[in-house]
């Protein structure tokens, strides 16, 4: 008997459940149910597209590594967007007046983040415009390093000295950028000062030859050596001469050593800054 009891009663509860997980699947639980799934599959299809985005991107001679992984960013947070309001219109929601609210929203959140989002903007015209890329050595606003990140609302210098510098881009924008990277070849400019008493062709011979037989020196655009100005104490002499933008630094400290050698070799005297100091004696320092 307490058996049948037992048996009706777990059939009772059993039909209970059923009706109510029913009522739910009937009702806003299949809402609810549906919603989760395109959520679900809203998260995979992001997935698949950022993968995507970052490999056509990565791949593109156009792009650079930096740019590539911003573009994804960006398409990564339309993307997030568009699942979140078509996630909430699922629901059962109007759309119209989650975007009107979503609207206002982000107007306040724009005037309470002006700077953030003039970075974000200028980021984009980073892209765009390509003033720099990922490894490019330069000058932003007086700060020199060379270019390791160009992110969302940041570009990441790593200076000579290895010290990390981040600067917003909405600085970077307003700022005058040095791009030494740019152009394969570079002009050195070099002003060589020697005394009045030195030979002017003599000194032009030594410069000249000496410049030829360097390979790192391109004969076109071709040197230039001259007489540029009579100095107060010395003949000021300018040299131009194009090479490589990687090999810039190294010609310059080399050519400077190199044409002291030669100018203390042929007796071609440097100058330098005299002070001449004369000492007056008065009548009564004299009659002392």
């Amino acid at each position: 008997m307490g058996s049948l009891l037992l048996a009706g009663s777990l059939t009772k509860l059993w039909g209970q459940v059923k009706t109510s997980v029913k009522n739910f699947l009937g009702g806003y639980g299949l809402v609810i149910a549906k919603a989760l799934v395109v959520f679900v599959l809203g998260l995979l299809i992001i997935a698949v597209i950022k993968k995507l985005v970052k490999k056509k991107s990565t791949k593109s001679r156009k792009i650079d590594n930096s740019a590539a992984s911003f573009i994804t960013s960006i398409v990564a947070l339309i993307a997030y967007l568009v699942l979140i309001i078509v996630f909430i219109a699922s629901l059962g929601f109007s759309t119209t007046g989650i975007i009107a609210a979503l609207s206002s929203v982000m107007l306040a959140v724009a005037l309470g983040l002006q700077n953030t989002l003039a970075s974000l903007a200028n980021g984009i015209l980073l892209i765009f415009t390509k003033p720099f890329k990922a490894g490019d050595f330069v000058d932003i606003g007086g700060t020199s390093g060379t270019v390791k990140e160009i992110k969302l609302f940041s570009v990441k210098l790593i200076t000579t000295d290895n010290l990390t510098v981040v600067i917003p881009n909405n600085t970077v924008f307003g700022s005058t950028i040095i791009n030494y990277s740019k152009m394969p070849l570079r002009r050195l400019d070099l002003v060589l000062s020697v005394s009045y008493d030195s030979d002017v062709e003599t000194v032009k011979k030594i410069v000249n030859e000496h410049v030829a037989k360097d390979e790192r020196i391109k004969k076109e655009p071709a040197p230039f050596f001259r007489l540029t100005e009579y100095g107060s104490s010395s003949l000021n002499f300018t040299l131009r001469v194009w090479v490589e933008a990687a090999d810039f630094w190294a010609v310059k400290f080399d050519l400077l050593e190199e044409f002291l050698a030669l100018f203390n070799e042929n007796g071609i005297e440097i100058p330098y800054d005299q002070l001449d100091v004369r000492v007056r004696k008065t009548v009564e320092e004299v009659d002392k």
